[in-house]
């Protein structure tokens, strides 16, 4: 093992990331000995699994040198007190939790301490359980124990899998009995609050056969220009015939460093939806897998990203077809100012059992700037032979004919250019599902764009 990665690792496994920390979360807790018992097992794993390097294949392009793990605290007390409604909240953290529209439920962390709830009591009258992972883990056991850090994400995944397993302070729980639909999505929103603040925490959805839900996830810093550390996994079980969408929002702080690995697990005639939106963060690597495990399992997934400053993406996307006659659809659009860097990896894999597989990604980068760099690296493994499969990739810079086209119309050119990249990225839109996510998504383009 090379001596810088010994250093690193020897300074995350002290101070804040550390065993006492979590013997620290387990007393706090009270929780159960079957997750504690989960929580040392993935120290273990924390402490035996060497920091990804530039070296491995996946990490190449983003190196971990810039972090200042030093300066981040799993302990750092958030301003805002608990609330009994959503109107004691203050306004920005009404509107992300999408006040203003219907919601199934809503769950709002703050440096992983939950700050406020709020649940439908019909729909926990038909058994579907949205609450924090906690209360979930000491009274759901029966539903937690088996499938918590398990099957989809162990600890063994990955080094920042494993620090979350050890660490995660809190995190959801949403739990669809057989056949229930519900109409209005679920909403959690993960915010970080004050310097050197850290939200390492889980989400944990299983819809039984023939359920149907949308989860939306929000992850956001109140303020833009404090270090932060967001550490997050998202577990998704998908039984026969289910249907599950998973939002993601990303807006965290231009100092943050965030981590994700988000794995479903999609069984027969299912069916997973991604809808993903990252314009936050100063550094960000994020994995997304989806494993369909059973016959005529489906998954789409769309995605956009808008960077500016020295902003760093790299998204790692993966599409397994285990299963026979499964499917699979990924359209992911970028744009890039200043002298922002993306990375995109997609990976369709196919065993040998998955048979008359129908599977495509492709990748779109919009480049700003001449000093920006996107790298779009889509990839097959193909390993039997009656499958379509295929990808593309593209990188390129505002078209001077489109410019030229709207200017002679009149319209001045930031603004051509901000249409040209409105219009790039509602390509992108249209294909998901949810409206407010839509209205939320091109409102932050468009302020990214005036910036």
């Amino acid at each position: 093992m090379p001596t810088a990665t010994k250093i690193k690792d020897k300074h995350l496994s002290s101070g804040p990331f550390s065993k006492g920390a979590v013997e620290k979360i387990i007393t706090q807790n009270n929780e159960p000995d079957w997750l504690a018992h989960k929580r040392r097992i993935s120290w273990s794993v924390f402490e035996d699994t060497p920091m990804p390097t530039t070296s491995d294949e996946a990490w190449r392009r983003t190196g971990l040198k810039r972090i200042k793990w030093n300066q981040i605290s799993l302990d750092t007390p958030a301003a805002v007190a608990k609330a009994a409604s959503l109107q004691d909240l203050p306004q920005n953290l009404q509107d992300l939790l999408g006040a203003d529209r219907e919601a199934a439920g809503r769950l709002l962390f703050i440096n992983g301490q939950l700050k406020y709830s709020e649940f439908s009591d019909a729909l926990a009258q038909q058994g579907v359980i949205f609450t924090d992972l906690q209360s979930a883990a000491r009274q759901r056991a029966d539903l937690l124990e088996a499938q918590l850090m398990g099957e989809a994400v162990p600890p063994s995944d990955s080094k920042f899998a494993a620090l979350n397993a050890a660490l995660w302070r809190n995190g959801v729980f949403l739990y669809l009995p057989k056949n229930v639909i519900v109409e209005r999505p679920f909403q959690a929103a993960f915010l970080l609050d004050g310097e050197g603040a850290a939200s390492i925490h889980r989400a944990l959805i299983i819809a039984e056969s023939g359920a149907q839900a949308d989860y939306i996830e929000e992850t956001a810093s109140r303020d833009s220009g404090q270090i932060g550390l967001n550490v997050g996994v998202v577990e998704i079980i998908a039984r026969d015939n289910a249907q599950v969408r998973y939002v993601d929002v990303q807006q965290l702080g231009r100092k943050v460093y965030n981590f994700n690995t988000k794995r479903a697990l999609a069984h027969n005639n299912s069916r997973v939806l991604w809808d993903l939106g990252e314009f936050g963060s100063g550094l960000t690597k994020t994995f997304i897998d989806t494993q369909l495990i059973g016959n005529g399992a489906d998954t789409q997934c769309n995605g956009v990203y808008f960077l500016n400053g020295t902003q760093h993406i790299d998204i790692d996307t993966m599409m397994r077809h285990i299963g026979y006659a499964t499917t699979g659809d990924l359209l992911l659009h970028g744009a890039l100012k200043d002298k922002a860097r993306s990375v995109f990896l997609g990976m369709i894999k196919i065993d040998p059992s998955g048979q008359k597989t129908d599977s495509y990604l492709k990748n779109q980068n919009m480049l700003l700037d001449k000093t920006t760099r996107a790298d779009s690296i889509p990839a097959l493994e193909i390993d039997a032979n009656d499958v379509r499969a295929s990808h593309a990739a593209t990188i390129s810079q505002v078209e001077d004919e489109y410019v030229f086209y709207l200017q002679s119309r009149g319209i001045p050119r930031d603004t051509a250019v901000k249409m040209i990249v409105e219009g790039f990225f509602s390509t992108v839109f249209h294909r998901m599902g949810n409206e407010r996510v839509q209205e939320r998504l091109m409102t932050t383009v468009q302020r990214k764009m005036a910036g």
